[in-house]
């Protein structure tokens, strides 16, 4: 029989601590008046890296379904932060744009996640930091190879 200690799993430790750090983003972005939820967030940095890219793009890039990245985009565009603007090629497709407020953003919201991060590697040395990033790096290698 295989003991495994479900509470001490790589998979529970990784959940527990993204949804720690997924909490305590969205508690500083409320607290400082943001009403832009984490998911939002990872479409906003995409799209703050690369403007203009389709659903599709951006479903893989946040490692989300299609179903997701479009109630996502939805929200944000409701809130005047994106618009979708028909693909000239394609009339069909739609590329995703940040609006003057959702670039506006940016530099609002980086120090807040930047906060958050660093909160959450205090105490933590950064040549161990380097080690956790390659390891994950690796564990998500291993996994999605599968």
């Amino acid at each position: 029989m295989i003991n495994l200690d479900v509470d001490d799993s790589i998979g529970q430790l990784l959940g527990r601590t993204t949804r720690a750090m997924a909490s305590a983003m969205q508690a500083n972005f409320s607290s400082a008046g943001y009403d832009i939820t984490v998911e939002q967030w990872t479409i906003l940095v995409n799209l703050w890296r690369q403007n203009g890219q389709f659903q599709k793009q951006l479903a893989e890039n946040t490692y989300r379904d299609k179903a997701s990245v479009t109630r996502l985009v939805n929200g944000l565009e409701q809130r005047n932060l994106v618009v979708r603007v028909p693909d000239e090629a394609d009339q069909r497709r739609n590329k995703i744009y940040l609006t003057k407020k959702g670039k506006e953003l940016q530099d609002k919201l980086i120090p807040l996640a930047v906060e958050t991060i660093t909160d959450a590697g205090r105490g933590i040395r950064k040549e161990h930091l380097k080690i956790f990033k390659a390891v994950l790096v690796q564990l998500h290698s291993n996994v999605a190879a599968e």
